[in-house]
């Protein structure tokens, strides 16, 4: 089994980077390396709460060991999640199309006020019970979704600094951070 606890700071309050990154994305994960394509299945709002469950198809090197059980075909999964907007947090759970019952893989995405700037952590872990296989395959998998981690948090940084310089704040955030609204 593999865990992982990443963290990273935006330069901007939690209030901007939750408005404008998880409420109205600024760009497309597709972008991320390793991702051939993501497709929204489905998205609904409850109040609080969004569900959103996501097709995923990644590709990757795959240990030449593995290969005969693991193909290109077997890393397409459903990406299962619920965005909380009250706790500012977005759990998934991964949902492989093949060897269901082999792989184990959850992460939660949590944002926290850290004076101007937001902290983001992404934590989980991920288990492939596949007798020597998961083994030689959970290092690869933890190497590229750092990868993506580190992409992910580039993009969405570049993405809420292009954002306010060109159109400034949106007006239900300039009021609260007038010191960061560039228009």
């Amino acid at each position: 089994m593999q865990r992982y606890r990443i963290v990273d700071h935006y330069d901007f309050p939690v209030g901007i980077v939750v408005e404008l990154l998880m409420e109205t994305p600024l760009y497309d994960l597709q972008d991320l390396p390793n991702v051939s394509t993501n497709e929204i299945i489905e998205e609904r709002d409850e109040g609080t709460k969004k569900y959103i469950k996501v097709k995923w198809n990644v590709h990757g090197q795959i240990p030449k060991a593995a290969q005969k059980i693991i193909s290109p075909e077997t890393l397409t999964f459903l990406e299962d999640s619920v965005w909380d907007r009250e706790t500012l947090v977005y759990s998934t759970k991964v949902i492989p199309h093949f060897f269901k019952k082999q792989v184990n893989c959850r992460h939660k995405l949590e944002f926290f006020e850290a004076g101007n700037k937001t902290k983001r952590v992404l934590s989980g872990f991920f288990e492939i019970k596949i007798p020597v296989i998961g083994q030689l395959v959970e290092p690869v998998i933890l190497k590229y979704l750092k990868q993506n981690s580190k992409e992910d948090f580039e993009m969405g940084s570049r993405a809420l600094k292009q954002y306010i310089a060109k159109n400034g704040l949106p007006d239900s955030l300039r009021e609260k951070y007038p010191e960061f609204d560039k228009k």
